[in-house]
């Protein structure tokens, strides 16, 4: 039953193309390839991009929409003894005139190398606006399928793994970079942390996401505002030529609190399957299908919350490895997604380093 049932859901995500969702359009990252290719791949850019998104719709918004109706302590930022924490104690250690890095360091996520975060998505919602989930991790894909549960990204939940988190950085695709500006500017001159928290909340992020977001950035300009400089055209370069696309002197600086960063936070982009500015190996994207209506069948009756006989939603996922097409085509074209998890960051450096320098 097993084997079976991995089957179907298997070629459901295999088959799956959802014109309102996330979606792949092959935009060049490292030279002309999505991806910064290495020997697993035979040097060559893979064409298989099942499960690789590089384009967010209007319909992903809704993500934002969704009801969370579970609480579990991987979503809240906090010290081992359950109070304020900051996320890279252990890392970077206290900073001047930064006070909020005198706290202890914040609790990880507890996870192995097959663990995946995913969303249990509750059958009563009568649309996929609002739709009630709880998030849960699993031990592995396979389980997460067998309990049709969307796959968010491999790696265990963090503080910014909730549907609302998810759908804020999409709904602040083309915005986020002038509006982090705006936050960076008020604390650089004000040192008020609370100021630049509520920057990130009044995105839509939850305030445990926004409070990670507000010491990733206070953390940057204190220490690498001189790296992260823009150069001559304002650009702040996250990656060499390829094909290498060796990481930056700003990526480097950043190494030792973005992999904190990175782990604190749950969601990272190419562990989701989604490209950005940073180049990744080609190999280190986990493929999963990206869609808030996935499995929303919108032409069936309201179910009954007190029905015990509702037929489950199965959302399917894409395993990790998926074989090669035989086709040559690595041909590249546009997309929409202009901003990273860190390059919001990193662009801001320009006006942190008037005052720390």
């Amino acid at each position: 039953m097993f084997a079976s049932q991995f089957a179907l859901l298997l070629s459901l995500a295999l088959m799956v193309s959802p014109s309102s969702a996330t979606e792949f359009m092959n935009v060049p990252r490292c030279g002309d390839c999505w991806c910064i290719t290495d020997a697993s791949d035979g040097n060559t850019c893979p064409t298989q991009t099942t499960g690789i998104t590089d384009t967010f719709s209007e319909t992903d918004k809704l993500y934002s929409t969704f009801e969370l109706s579970n609480d579990p302590d991987f979503l809240k930022l906090q010290s081992a003894s359950g109070g304020s924490c900051y996320p890279f104690a252990e890392t970077m250690g206290p900073i001047a005139n930064y006070p909020e890095s005198n706290a202890e360091q914040c609790v990880s996520p507890e996870e192995d190398d097959e663990t995946v975060c995913a969303y249990i998505y509750d059958n009563s919602s009568p649309t996929c606006e609002g739709r009630k989930y709880s998030i849960q991790n699993f031990e592995g894909t396979n389980d997460a399928m067998m309990s049709n549960a969307a796959i968010l990204h491999k790696g265990a939940c963090g503080v910014c793994s909730t549907a609302q988190d998810f759908g804020a950085r999409i709904k602040n695709v083309g915005t986020m970079e002038v509006e982090s500006i705006k936050c960076a500017t008020s604390y650089t001159f004000t040192r008020d942390f609370s100021t630049l928290l509520s920057c990130y909340q009044n995105l839509g992020f939850t305030d445990n996401c926004s409070t990670l977001w507000a010491h990733f950035v206070a953390t940057n300009g204190s220490k690498c505002a001189l790296p992260c400089f823009p150069d001559a055209s304002g650009v702040t370069q996250l990656n060499g030529p390829a094909p290498a696309c060796e990481p930056s002197a700003c990526l480097i600086c950043q190494n030792n609190f973005r992999a904190d960063f990175d782990r604190i936070a749950g969601i990272e982009f190419p562990n989701a399957g989604i490209t950005e500015r940073i180049a990744a190996s080609c190999s280190s994207f986990y493929r999963a299908i990206h869609d808030p209506c996935l499995g929303f069948d919108p032409d069936r009756p309201e179910i009954d919350d007190s029905s015990s006989d509702a037929p489950p939603v199965a959302t399917p996922a894409v395993p990790e490895v998926l074989p090669e097409p035989t086709s040559d085509d690595s041909s590249s074209a546009g997309n929409h997604i202009n901003m990273t998890l860190f390059e919001m960051a990193t662009t801001l450096t320009l006006l942190m380093a008037v005052v720390l320098l």
